[in-house]
């Protein structure tokens, strides 16, 4: 479970722009697993004060019991930069994503600007309709998006170890053999980059705002995430070894968020490789968006449980007759869409991705 709410949009979507701002692959491996680390760090954090409140609410409550005085005030503040703003602006900065790795398998000249985003409006409704519509519904799709993303970051892995080896002819390149040669020394840009890193690892944190959920979690609470980021740090690590090691670094770095379509391309080729896999890149994405938008209602129910929302009774709470968190939903749609449309043209994803984790690291 841990695995699967970690693994969202940011291996597909952020290796390029990292490679960009350090300039060399090494580098690059370094600062990913200079994340892990991290992270792993982060999560023994996490372990303890999930174990010490075992309720749902996460950081929130977190805060709140860390620092009481003055009256909560951190855990308040906390609540509604998440809701108005970290949560709302990730399923945004996710929702191009898919446009562009969709666009890049419909053979599009241009996977960039309005296209993509307008790719990415469809996602989030039909999503956003799903989860008010049925709660049922709802898990059983981010069950199945939560296989085609592991699947697919496996076969990611898999095939560059077998292109490494020599089981699949690839244009060898000097990615690796050229060490730390083009390494940037602008502190700015390593700044940027963690930023980048720390949005794919941070998934590890889901779990405790649903922490009241979890069954036995003196035993399963260190499992699920202290391992699960191990796990996923590995396998982080191992795909941007596959990366580079196919895609020429001049590719690489001009590709955006379409590394891994690139990666797909040179590996298997057209029909599969130009088209299959980068459809199915783009359903992990959606599949992140599933479980984000899904974990909005908890979170409103949890910030309403301590009286952090105004008119709780009204809006937070599941509707009698769909049994689904109706209002919160829709709350939460429409300033995702606020965060999606409103942007000028440009790279909305890095200015998205920098906007939330900035937000999230001035609590971390």
């Amino acid at each position: 479970m841990g695995v699967s709410l970690m693994v969202g949009s940011g291996i597909f979507s952020t290796p390029a722009s990292i490679l960009r701002l350090v300039g060399s692959p090494a580098m690059t491996l370094i600062l990913w697993g200079l994340g892990a680390i991290i992270s792993y760090g982060g999560a023994t954090a996490f372990i303890e004060l999930g174990l010490m409140y075992r309720k749902n609410g996460g950081t929130m409550r977190f805060l709140a019991h860390g620092f009481p005085r003055p009256k909560i005030m951190l855990g308040y503040l906390f609540a509604w930069v998440m809701i108005m703003c970290i949560r709302p602006g990730a399923i945004a900065a996710n929702g191009p994503v898919i446009g562009k790795y969709w666009l890049y398998a419909a053979g599009a000249s241009h996977t960039d600007g309005w296209q993509a985003r307008g790719v990415g409006f469809g996602c989030i409704t039909f999503v956003t309709a799903i989860n008010i519509l049925s709660a049922k519904w709802s898990l059983r799709l981010i069950n199945l998006l939560t296989v085609v993303k592991i699947v697919v970051l496996l076969i990611i892995v898999v095939s560059g170890i077998v292109a490494a080896a020599g089981g699949i002819k690839i244009e060898h390149n000097d990615n690796w053999s050229r060490g730390f040669s083009g390494t940037s020394k602008d502190a700015h840009s390593y700044a940027s980059a963690l930023t980048k890193v720390f949005w794919a690892y941070d998934g590890f944190t889901n779990l405790v705002y649903s922490l009241g959920e979890l069954r036995k979690p003196e035993r399963n609470l260190p499992w699920s995430i202290g391992g699960s980021v191990v796990i996923v740090g590995f396998l982080y690590i191992m795909a941007n070894v596959a990366f580079f090691f196919v895609v020429p670094l001049d590719v690489a770095i001009n590709s955006d968020e379409i590394l891994a379509a690139e990666f797909t391309y040179r590996v298997f080729g057209h029909n599969v490789g130009r088209i299959a896999l980068p459809v199915f890149i783009g359903l992990s994405v959606l599949g992140a968006i599933c479980a984000q938008t899904y974990g909005v209602s908890r979170l409103l129910d949890s910030a309403n449980e301590v009286g952090f929302v105004p008119y709780g009774n009204r809006i937070c709470g599941n509707n009698k007759k769909l049994g689904t968190p109706v209002y919160s939903l829709v709350i939460m749609y429409g300033l995702t869409m606020i965060y999606l449309l409103a942007p000028p043209p440009g790279k909305v994803f890095d200015l998205l991705v920098d906007f939330v984790q900035w937000s999230t690291w001035l609590f971390y």
